[in-house]
């Protein structure tokens, strides 16, 4: 009994803990490189863990036909456990969206706090019979509710970003979710154990590789692509893809380093950048090409959005303490996207004088 009690166990805690030892590692190797990756990573790592200690004890008293205040407890931190999983990883998700956003998630959390908490002195939501069976009260199917509730919300952003091009991370959020509704099903059904966790632990393994290699492709300092990104995401345009190209470049940088400082130099690209960011429809990328250069290329753009983005640009940049040149081209056909590209920028260089004469003008 106790033997294959132990190999039952090993089933099914194999692949998951295999799956931590890897993360674990691989986590620890790149923090070196990636902190705000793995800082992201700290919370869910956690709750994986302890939800996988949970569902051994829980296993081991329902095995033992405990019937308890322990097994209770057991019972009550799982559903819990695994709803604070899904919100640290919904967090990841929706870590550009306001706090607002993210405090809103907390609610179904506490609500299933409290409705579970009654299992201890109330047949409200669960209790155990006299051979450890586990027995639903009207309330017990509320861990559930707001689990494909949170479910909802990851797959319903996961569409969402669409909206921005983020197709990849789109595939990523949608297949994880599916995936862990799947392995909660195929539990449910067969009277399975240990799906579930094994499935969930790829998914937070998938989620972090991917944010691995998105991390690569970024601009630490702004967030937007990088120039290696510009270049992979740029050499097989073809001007029947209607491609636009807008060429930015911060002004006065140097003059800002000199006399306030590189912090402030930085500052000022971060600044600019975020006021690309903010205007950018979709059909957009913004990549980070130089110290102060920016480009933006769109792809099957109509011209009425291009201007409502420069005009927005124009308006924004003037807001704010900063100012940066803009030029534009559009791809003509049979042309390379280099050349366009240099259109653009002497289109750039051309308004940037424009401006420095207009300055000249305004100090005499």
């Amino acid at each position: 009994m106790y033997d294959s009690f132990l190999q039952e166990l090993v089933q099914i805690n194999f692949l998951p803990l295999c799956i931590i030892v890897f993360l674990i590692i691989f986590i620890g190797f790149n923090d070196v490189y990636e902190h705000e990756v793995t800082r992201m990573f700290v919370r869910p790592m956690f709750f994986l863990i302890v939800l996988i200690v949970i569902d051994n004890v829980d296993y081991y008293l329902l095995e033992g036909q405990n019937t308890g205040f322990i097994h209770v407890l057991s019972a009550f931190l799982g559903y819990n456990v695994r709803l604070l999983l899904m919100v640290s990883l919904i967090l990841i998700e929706i870590r550009d969206e306001k706090d607002f956003f993210k405090k809103l998630l907390f609610v179904p959390i506490v609500i299933n706090l409290v409705i579970t908490s009654l299992a201890f002195f109330t047949k409200l939501v669960f209790w155990y019979g006299e051979n450890g069976e586990i027995m639903r009260g009207p309330l017990s199917y509320t861990p559930h509710a707001i689990s494909i509730l949170l479910s909802v919300v990851l797959f319903g952003y996961g569409i969402y970003i669409l909206k921005y091009d983020r197709w990849r991370e789109c595939i990523v959020v949608c297949l994880a979710t599916f995936l862990s509704l799947m392995a909660t099903a195929v539990e449910t059904l067969f009277q399975l154990r240990g799906i579930l966790i094994g499935v969930v632990s790829l998914d937070v393994a998938f989620f972090y590789m991917y944010m691995h290699v998105e991390y690569f492709k970024l601009d630490i300092l702004t967030g937007a692509n990088n120039r290696v990104s510009f270049y992979a995401d740029t050499k097989n345009l073809h001007s029947h893809d209607d491609v636009v190209v807008f060429s930015i470049d911060l002004n006065d940088l140097k003059k800002i380093n000199d006399t306030k400082g590189h912090p402030a130099g930085d500052e000022a690209i971060r600044a600019a950048a975020k006021i690309m960011k903010k205007n950018l429809h979709k059909g957009c990328h913004l990549y980070r090409i130089g110290g102060d250069e920016f480009v933006i290329v769109c792809i099957g753009v109509d011209k009425e959005r291009i201007e409502k983005m420069k005009t927005n640009l124009n308006l924004d940049m003037q807001k704010s303490p900063y100012s940066f040149a803009i030029g534009a081209a559009t791809m003509v056909e049979h042309e390379k996207f280099d050349d366009v590209y240099i259109r653009a920028d002497r289109e750039m260089y051309k308004n940037k004088r424009e401006m420095k004469g207009e300055r000249r003008r305004v100090t005499i």
